[in-house]
């Protein structure tokens, strides 16, 4: 060690090297010791990590013939629509948990019009005019249209809380 620096930036280095092993330890729990195995299998399921939450199925037979990746994690009901809802907080269990039409009808707006920011960027950037009305800023996609075909809020006031729902496609 020449000097004061060198001295401190080794200490800094090796004290990083040592706490590193140990915060990533302690970082991967993500559930507690005492939790059940239903609890853990629920855990697994709703990220992703496990076809089905029920403990007792354990062979890829028993998962085939489990028809919980067909049903809405919310209520049961049998469906093949898996939505979110983009206005709960990023990386909260209520958004990691999806909805079917059944929970939250009014979510049917997604199967009749889409929009996102990029579209109303482009709108306002490009004077793109409502193909309705031909005054309003036209951003709003009508599903079954060509994509030309815009509409503004006033021509399609249903489509407000159309960038609300968004299709879970990993549950699907």
């Amino acid at each position: 060690m020449s000097n004061r620096r060198e001295f401190l930036r080794f200490l800094i280095g090796a004290t990083a090297c040592a706490a590193a092993p140990v915060m990533f330890v302690f970082g991967l729990r993500k559930f507690p010791d005492d939790a059940t195995a239903d609890e853990i299998n629920e855990f697994l399921y709703f990220r992703g990590l496990r076809p089905c939450p029920h403990s007792h199925h354990s062979t890829d037979e028993e998962f085939a013939k489990c028809s919980s990746g067909k049903r809405c994690r919310t209520c049961g009901a049998t469906t093949d629509a898996h939505i979110i809802d983009c206005s709960l907080p990023l990386h909260s269990k209520e958004r990691a948990r999806t909805v079917c039409f059944s929970c939250v009808p009014e979510a049917r707006v997604i199967d009749r019009y889409y929009s996102n920011g990029w579209s109303w960027m482009t709108a306002k950037k490009k004077g793109i005019a409502c193909s309705e009305c031909k005054t309003g800023m036209g951003y709003i996609h009508v599903v079954g249209k060509p994509f030309d075909y815009r509409l503004c809020p006033a021509c399609a006031p249903e489509a407000k809380n159309a960038r609300r729902w968004v299709r879970d496609l990993a549950a699907v």
